[in-house]
């Protein structure tokens, strides 16, 4: 029996996915008022579907939620990344399994190395000053914090770690940078030309951007809403950088191959793969 995939494709990382799944690759374009009839069709035939990580992506795009959720009638299991309350609700209600690829740990692992990547890319993209020697503070000491500041410390950064936690701020001295309670933040951005953030919170107030120079920036990779007053740093006319979705756009295969693993693990576990061909259909949205 024949096995059908299809994948939402909002990026090169999900265009990339089916490429490392194998199989028989078809693509349709779900924006083309001719192709939208065979897109639903495929959707009804799908025994999985891989939407983009993360699912808010979707909002973005006119038609396909609905779409999605009135068709998937033979779907068997759903991957996705920072899977929505609405789309888990759908699921559950439906008899869908789901995974969410974000909540892999070994997903979690290798996304915050090309992420500290990709950080380091945007750095150099927006910054007015070479890495080596520069002053620098990150916001945060999770996975993606630490790679980050272990990756900036390696190329000759003065790093410094804002982390509430005294286990975090352990972490990083060990790691070798300086670390402080958020309270010190307004001292240590005193020189300090680049930030990242890798809070979901406010913590980039604006006592601390107020003591920042004037032709530094910040980085916030954090999730919406991010963790940056805006406000502030708008008044001081400090330019914020909302570098969301950075593996997908810096290492979209590398990232790819990651989910595709994931993915994998978990295939066996959760589809019957069978005797048949394996059809991957890929949509355009």
């Amino acid at each position: 029996m024949d096995r059908y995939t299809v994948i939402i494709v909002t990026d090169l990382r999900q265009r990339y996915i089916g490429e490392y799944l194998g199989g028989n690759q078809k693509e349709l374009d779900f924006k083309k008022a001719s192709e939208r009839i065979p897109c639903l069709e495929w959707i009804q035939m799908a025994d999985q579907i891989i939407l983009p990580t993360p699912t808010s992506k979707l909002a973005a795009y006119s038609g396909i939620t609905d779409a999605l959720m009135e068709n998937l009638c033979h779907c068997r299991i759903a991957f996705g990344g920072k899977i929505e309350k609405t789309w888990k609700e759908y699921f559950q209600n439906s008899g869908i399994s789901f995974y969410d690829l974000m909540e892999d740990e070994q997903v979690a692992v290798e996304n915050a190395h090309i992420t500290a990547e990709a950080v380091v890319a945007e750095v150099l993209k927006y910054s007015l000053y070479s890495i080596r020697d520069q002053k620098m503070i990150v916001t945060g000491y999770g996975r993606c914090g630490r790679e980050t500041a272990n990756l900036l410390h390696a190329m000759g950064a003065k790093v410094t770690v804002l982390a509430r936690s005294v286990r975090d701020r352990k972490a990083a001295k060990e790691d070798g940078h300086n670390a402080v309670d958020f309270s010190y933040g307004p001292e240590e951005a005193y020189g300090t030309r680049t930030i990242i953030n890798t809070v979901p919170a406010c913590v980039l107030t604006e006592n601390i951007i107020a003591e920042m120079h004037r032709d530094a920036v910040i980085i916030d990779i954090a999730s919406a809403p991010g963790g940056t007053d805006l406000d502030a740093a708008q008044k001081r006319r400090i330019p914020v950088v909302s570098a969301l979705g950075l593996p997908g756009k810096y290492t979209a295969k590398s990232s790819a191959g990651i989910l595709a693993d994931a993915i994998r693990r978990q295939m066996p576990q959760k589809l019957d793969v069978g005797e048949g061909k394996s059809w991957i259909f890929q949509i355009i949205i």
